[in-house]
């Protein structure tokens, strides 16, 4: 090969790599939504943060802020998916859409949790792979409802369809952090410290500031929402 050849085809190699990267950074902002976050009686209202979902083949990656949590609480994030929100029962993807009996397929499953500051800042992230149905919300509350006998005995639907899936992105608050395994089990499952059940709506939403945990503990309440409707 002679020098003009060489130089040619190092040519064509570099305009080709240059359209597979355009093409990459193309499909990735197609593939990324940014959204405002409400408070959970108050979707539509005055944002209180913002919410970032990245969607893959494999799964689904996300961050979430706000500024507007309760200082010394124990919070966690969670994917709520509608895998097929076209199918939702009454054209609005909710409770009564979740389960694998259900044509929509929801679930909602941990994505991570931490003790708020004293800020009242709260910044979250967490990854969500396709068939990882392990860290289930839903599967713990039909355990809690005695529809199941345990964890692994509750088959749910997890992640199906990454990229055509209604995911809102929801802050869990489970009131004042305690200590030890109890604090473990508050940032990383949905009941964690929620023996007095829920407060708000029978679904657990807040729905008004009156439904924050306080410190009387042992309530949880679904605080914080952030829909991210598929491309």
């Amino acid at each position: 090969m002679n020098a003009r050849t060489g130089r040619k085809n190092f040519v064509l190699l570099a305009v080709a790599l240059v359209v597979v990267l355009i093409t990459a950074g193309t499909a990735l902002a197609a593939d990324q939504t940014v959204r405002p976050v409400f408070w959970s009686w108050d979707l539509g209202g005055t944002p209180i943060g913002t919410s970032k979902l990245v969607r893959t083949n494999n799964g689904l990656g996300a961050s979430f802020h706000t500024n507007e949590l309760t200082p010394g609480h124990a919070v966690t994030l969670w994917f709520v998916v509608f895998n097929y929100p076209q199918l939702c029962s009454d054209g609005r993807c909710g409770p009564d859409d979740m389960g694998l009996g259900k044509p929509a397929q929801g679930d909602f499953l941990y994505g991570g949790g931490h003790v708020v500051g004293g800020s009242g800042t709260g910044n979250f992230g967490g990854h969500l792979k396709v068939g990882d149905t392990s860290r289930s919300g839903l599967a713990e509350r039909l355990v809690q409802r005695g529809v199941c006998q345990d964890i692994e005995a509750c088959p749910t639907p997890g992640l199906i369809n990454p990229e055509g899936a209604l995911v809102i992105l929801a802050l869990h608050d489970h009131g004042p952090a305690l200590t030890g395994q109890a604090l473990v089990e508050q940032i990383s499952t949905f009941l964690g410290d929620c023996q007095s059940g829920d407060i708000g709506d029978p679904d657990g939403f807040a729905t008004g500031p009156d439904d924050l945990p306080i410190p009387a503990g042992g309530y949880c309440s679904t605080i914080i929402r952030s829909p991210h409707m598929p491309q």
